[in-house]
This record gives C-alpha cells, sequence and structure tokens, in this order.
C-alpha cells in the first residue's frame, strides 16, 4: 500500500466547518464550485503525480438540470468530446470545505470519516476527476471505461470488469487495506470458476461481493505499488479483465504478468 506522509499534519487543515451557497447569485455557487474543483484537481496531482498527460490540460465544469443527466440515471458525468465536467445543477448548493483551499490536500479528507461525511461533494468530483483520467486512457485504445463488460447480464462476465473498477476504487479513496486473508486465493480468485459462477445466487450474493472487492484489491494493488497510479490505471483502462481457462487465479497472474512486460 503506499505510504501517505504527513496525515497528521495536513488532517489539521482540513476544516470541520463549511460552507453552503445559498446565495441569489448563482455564478458566485459555480465560481466557488469550480475552485473546489480545481483544488481537488490540484490534490490529485500533488498526491499521485502527473497523470500523464491523459487529462486535457484544462477540463471545462458545466451544470445542467437532473433531466439533461437522463443518461446517467441524473448524476455527475464525463463528456470526453468537450472535455467537460458535467454536474446537476442542485451541487452548487452542496457544503464545501471553508477554505475551500484545503481541499487542495488529497489524503485528509479520506483519512477522517467526519470529513467525508460532511462534504460529500468532495468525493463526487475526485470520482468524475479520476473517470476522466480513465475515460481518456481507455480512448486511446478505442475503449470505453468502465469496460463494456460491466453492463453485462451475465454475472460470469460482469465480474472481472467490476473487479477493476472495484479495485481501483479502493486503491483511490481507501487509506488502510481492508483485514482479509489474502492467502485464501481459492475464495478470492475462484480457480473453478465455471462452478463458481453456478453457485451464485446473484450479484448480491456475498461471495459475489467479496471476489468484486477482495480479488479487485489483489489484482491491480502490486502494479499501482510496483509502476505508481497513473501508470496503472492508464493500462488498467486500456486492458480488460477476462476469465481465461475458467481459472480466475491464473487469469489474474497473467494479467499481472502482461501488465510487467508493457509497463516495465
Amino acid at each position: 500500500m503506499m505510504m501517505r506522509l504527513g496525515l497528521a499534519c495536513i488532517t489539521l487543515l482540513f476544516p470541520v466547518l463549511g460552507l453552503s451557497c445559498e446565495s441569489v447569485n448563482r455564478e458566485q455557487c459555480k465560481q466557488r464550485f469550480e475552485a473546489l474543483v480545481n483544488y481537488r484537481t490540484e490534490a490529485i496531482t500533488s498526491a499521485f503525480g502527473d497523470l500523464l498527460g491523459t487529462l486535457p490540460p484544462e477540463l471545462d465544469v458545466k451544470f445542467v438540470g437532473s433531466k439533461e443527466l437522463a443518461d446517467s440515471d441524473g448524476k455527475e458525468t464525463y463528456d470526453a468530446e468537450h472535455h467537460t465536467l458535467i454536474f446537476p445543477r442542485r451541487l452548487l448548493s452542496a457544503k464545501v470545505p471553508n477554505p475551500i483551499r484545503a481541499a487542495a490536500y488529497y489524503w485528509p479528507f479520506y483519512e477522517n470519516e467526519q470529513y467525508r461525511n460532511a462534504f460529500p461533494v468532495v468525493e463526487t468530483i475526485d470520482q468524475l476527476i479520476w473517470t476522466a483520467f480513465l475515460q481518456e486512457a481507455a480512448k486511446r485504445r478505442g475503449l470505453s471505461w468502465p469496460h463494456k463488460d460491466c453492463k453485462s447480464s451475465d454475472l460470469g462476465t460482469r465480474l472481472p470488469c467490476e473487479m477493476l473498477v472495484e479495485g481501483i476504487n479502493e486503491h483511490l479513496k481507501e487509506v488502510r487495506t481492508p483485514i482479509f486473508n489474502a492467502n485464501r486465493l481459492d475464495m478470492i480468485w475462484p480457480e473453478d470458476f465455471a462452478g463458481f459462477r453456478r453457485s451464485l445466487w446473484n450479484k448480491g450474493d456475498q461471495r459475489f461481493l467479496d471476489v468484486q472487492r477482495y480479488g479487485g484489491i489483489l489484482l491491480i494493488g502490486p502494479l499501482i505499488d510496483q509502476f505508481g497510479v497513473p501508470r496503472a490505471l492508464a493500462y488498467i483502462a486500456q486492458t480488460p479483465f477476462h476469465v481465461e481457462d475458467n481459472n480466475m487465479r491464473l487469469s489474474a497472474q497473467r494479467y499481472q504478468e502482461r501488465a510487467r512486460k508493457v509497463l516495465d
């Protein structure tokens, strides 16, 4: 797991109190929100390094009504064609850190549950910036992010794709790796994948969720540790994960070996 140096000191800079934009001047609300987006972009760069020039030099920010976000279930989305982060207009009234410049530090927000609960808009912004990075990286290989298999109705097709998504989220948002028995690869990366698939009731099955989460952590963690977040994530965005020869363990090891050959 990556080291987060100086968290104790930096945490003191991150405020619990915040501001909600209730001004009738919507332009001021937009400027404040855009400033928060800029600070979170700065925070990500400071924490993880340059994002390999994958992100456009400038990302526009746009606010629209929920109806215009029908394709994303009313949630924020990234317009890759116009390099624009699109947020629902309702987020303009979200509570933001005060002072906003405190948001220029990445990990303190995730280290303290109180901050995450107080300012959920910060995590929303981070998620969309990372989505933009992953989509831009995937687009270079003619792919989309998340990969198309994540929308499959077949759990066996969907699970490997969701492992990448879940593994990325864990490494970008959790300061501490969750405690689990990493030696139980027979459960985390099933070697008889067809048998495992037949035994599942639905995607809410705990065994499915364990493979999705812990299998994803073990799949991408070594790549992030060895090559850093920007390079590892760019590779993952450009390289779907599939189960080969009915063996997830073997497939995961092959995925990591192929990544090392490309990234070394």
